[in-house]
């Protein structure tokens, strides 16, 4: 009997166990190892940040628990569900490699935006794809039809492989401005420039350290003015310039794998005229005006390890437009130096550079950078002695400082190409004696002697953002600066995320300085997880008093303040 008591005990408990494993808790957490596959990330060119709302909303998906949450007891080393990393959907967050973002807006006076980006950054085939459009009219209570506005578009492509042994890119970019002239012209009513840009390279290591560099980058440039019924008499480079520039370069070195690096490469530059024959002016630094050769062959040698980097180059260049030397020489030594800060990871990083540094200008960066202006001959060798120091210092853990100090010198006569805009514009002598107004400015070498410095300081306290720049020129100022110029910054981020709010204000001093303070705000807030709203004023004091900011103290205007509406997105 006691036998059979045993026996009947022992199947219960049996069943019962059985029954329980069938039918587990819905709440009971059921531990797995899942393996998953290596993932190497690969950014290159622009780096792309990812927002805080580009993890997907997976409450949108997952049903909610309506039971009761049941209190279990922490235990250490045991994370509990909540608290578990956001891998439970890797497979779908690396199915989406490709993203999406841009803004588009509106506002008063009449301006339009819309910047586009598609771009994928990880992996070993990353690429981007950007289209931006700004274009302003009638800006400062003028009239857009006597030539009060702006516009500008571009397209740009890139692309990247990277291969086990080597790296290859390819990209291009499409760009068109349209400046109007103001009244200043009697010849044009505005000036348009075209700049197809293209470049394309591979860098390759062997198994035994040898490396070899090759590519090559050229562009077309075109400008042109649109010239008004009745215009007068005007220069030939002002009416049209079309300019190619090809620039390819091969270089070999070697690197022993553990820091050091040597390479040897040769560059060569060409910029031909392609309008019409003695469109372009011959200057005496030059033996032609229609075309340029240039050739350089450079030595760097480099040496880094986890705290410092030391590196040492030196060229010699020849060309058709290098000055009044046969060879030019260049030549720069450089220090990268970081160490951890003594209250956070963050790194103490100092960088300095200096020597001779040349090179020669193309046409289309010069007349792309400088407004109202133009190059009347294909630009020649630009030398300087240099000398250049920043520095980098955390503060506690919420603040940082930066220095920076430049000095640059003209060397071998060989002047830096720049606009003097506080000189008149020009003009051409008619046949009764008067002069005809051309509305441009020329663009021209000059020797220079500059010392500038550049201090920062920077906050980041709680949901505030802090920001001070001071920028000074103590010798030579160029063109687009002034003598000294304070910038001050705050922003405000609410700690969900959902709004944002700042204002900037910069200050400018010294000789024919605008000291009317650029005053600035802005403010957005987050409608949906891949969807904001941004509110914007710039220049507010001239938007509002109607009065005008110059152009780099030239005899144009700028935009002088817009209120911009915009709607941002990232998907």
């Amino acid at each position: 009997m006691k036998k059979i008591l045993l026996n009947t005990i022992f199947f219960a408990a049996a069943f019962a166990l059985s029954a329980q494993s069938k039918n587990t808790a819905p709440n009971e957490i059921i531990e797995e190892e899942i393996e998953l596959p290596d993932v190497t990330t690969v950014v290159n060119g622009k780096t792309f940040t990812a927002g805080k709302d580009s993890v997907p909303d997976y409450t949108k998906i997952l049903p909610e628990n309506s039971a009761p949450e049941v209190q279990l007891p922490e235990m250490e080393g045991v994370k509990t569900p909540k608290n578990l990393p956001e891998n439970h959907n890797r497979q779908e967050a690396q199915a989406k490699d490709i993203y999406a973002q841009g803004e588009l807006g509106a506002g008063y006076p009449f301006y339009f935006k819309g910047d586009f980006s598609i771009y994928r950054a990880s992996g070993n085939s990353p690429f981007e794809i950007d289209f931006n459009h700004e274009g302003s009219e009638g800006f400062a209570r003028k009239k857009a039809d006597q030539g009060y506005f702006a516009r500008e578009t571009s397209v740009k492509g890139k692309k990247s492989l990277f291969g086990e042994r080597g790296t290859h890119h390819v990209e291009g970019e499409y760009k068109m401005s349209d400046d109007g002239l103001q009244l200043k012209s009697d010849s044009f009513s505005d000036m348009v420039k075209h700049t197809i840009y293209a470049d394309a390279g591979s860098d390759w290591e062997t198994e035994k350290g040898f490396l070899i560099s090759y590519g090559a980058n050229g562009a077309w440039f075109n400008r042109y003015g649109e010239v008004m019924q009745d215009s007068v008499t005007y220069e030939n480079f002002l009416d049209s310039t079309k300019i190619v520039d090809v620039n390819p370069y091969l270089g070999f070195g070697w690197t022993d794998g553990d820091g050091f690096k040597a390479m040897l490469t040769g560059f060569y530059g060409f910029q031909g005229n392609l309008a019409q024959k003695d469109n372009l002016m011959k200057i005496e630094e030059s033996s032609s005006s229609e075309r340029t050769h240039r050739g350089q062959f450079k030595l760097d040698v480099s040496w880094e390890n986890d705290f410092i980097s030391l590196g040492a180059d030196a060229s010699l260049i020849l060309g058709t437009a290098i000055g009044s030397k046969s060879v030019l020489p260049a030549c720069t030594g450089r220090l990268d130096f970081k160490t951890e800060s003594f209250t956070d990871d963050r790194f103490i990083t100092i960088s300095a550079r200096g020597g001779i540094d040349s090179y020669q200008e193309k046409i289309r960066n010069l007349e792309n950078k400088y407004k109202f202006a133009a190059a009347p001959a294909l630009p020649c060798e630009t030398s300087d002695f240099f000398t250049t120091v920043d520095l980098s210092l955390p503060i506690l853990t919420a603040f940082e400082a930066k220095a920076g100090f430049e000095f640059r010198k003209t060397a071998f006569e060989n002047g830096f190409w720049q606009v003097k805009y506080k000189e008149a514009l020009l003009s051409l002598p008619k046949e009764d004696g008067n002069f005809t107004q051309i509305g441009l400015y020329q663009i021209a070498p000059e020797e220079r002697t500059e010392i500038n410095t550049n201090l920062a300081f920077y906050a980041d306290i709680s949901a505030f953002k802090l920001g001070l720049l001071w920028k000074s020129f103590w010798k030579d100022i160029p063109s687009l600066e002034d003598r000294q110029k304070v910038t001050v910054s705050a922003e405000y981020q609410s700690l969900s995320a959902k709004w944002n709010a700042g204002t900037s204000m910069a200050v400018a001093f010294g000789e024919d300085a605008d000291t009317c303070p650029d005053l600035s705000a802005w403010a957005g807030v987050r409608l949906a997880p891949a969807l904001s709203l941004a509110f914007e004023v710039n220049d507010v004091i001239k938007l509002a008093s109607g009065k005008s900011r110059d152009w780099a103290h030239s005899e144009f205007i700028t935009t002088s303040g817009n209120a911009v509406l915009l709607v941002k997105f990232q998907f």
